[in-house]
């Protein structure tokens, strides 16, 4: 199996493994229910990777991929996980595999992406505070694709604890206030799982 697709499939067993205490920690400021949708999500990464047939090409799945997600049921997960392939999938070219240098401007494109549909700053307590600094880190680590993800994915679990010390400012959690302080978001903590994922696949 290409290397993309087993990196997106650690990915789905690790969100699959992790719904219940997504969805514990959701119920402390929102809806509980933010595991169910990230186990809806990996289903359909996992899904469409076992069903992608067209080639292997990893903007071909990346852009397979944002459509999928763009439709899954539950808040807005669905379309910002979806909006994120549609960075990745723009940022590439039509390969079966990158350079390091392309994985760069891969995670480069998704953040960009993802800025022009969300209003979220790092300190919001939303998954940006967990998406932004993995990507940050990506792009201006240095060595090859296992060195890079794993700095993306150690900057995203920092950015998710960090989110322990932030007022919510989106969503249905914003209206408990300063209760939301001493627990982290769940959206940072599901991309901080994500980039685990790609971590634990690329090794």
């Amino acid at each position: 199996m290409k290397l993309w697709k087993k990196m997106l499939l650690s990915c789905v067993d690790l969100l699959k493994s992790n719904t219940k205490y997504l969805c514990e920690l959701d119920s402390i400021a929102g809806d509980g229910d933010h595991g169910v949708t990230m186990g809806r999500i990996a289903s359909c990464i996992e899904n469409r990777i076992y069903n992608h047939e067209e080639n292997d090409f990893i903007k071909k799945i990346n852009e397979d991929l944002s459509m999928d997600l763009m439709n899954v049921n539950g808040g807005s997960a669905g379309p910002l996980y979806g909006t994120i392939f549609e960075g990745m999938g723009e940022g590439i070219e039509e390969k079966e595999s990158l350079s390091t240098q392309e994985v760069k401007n891969m995670f480069k494109e998704s953040k960009e992406a993802f800025k022009i549909i969300s209003k979220a700053k790092l300190g919001d307590k939303t998954l940006v505070d967990a998406f932004y600094p993995a990507v940050d880190a990506i792009v201006n680590s240095q060595g090859g694709l296992v060195e890079i993800i794993e700095a993306g994915a150690k900057a995203a679990e920092e950015g998710a604890e960090n989110t322990k010390n932030y007022i919510a400012k989106f969503g249905r959690a914003k209206n408990v206030g300063d209760r939301s302080i001493g627990h982290k978001d769940p959206g940072a903590v599901s991309i901080s799982l994500f980039f685990k994922g790609l971590y634990e696949g690329a090794k």
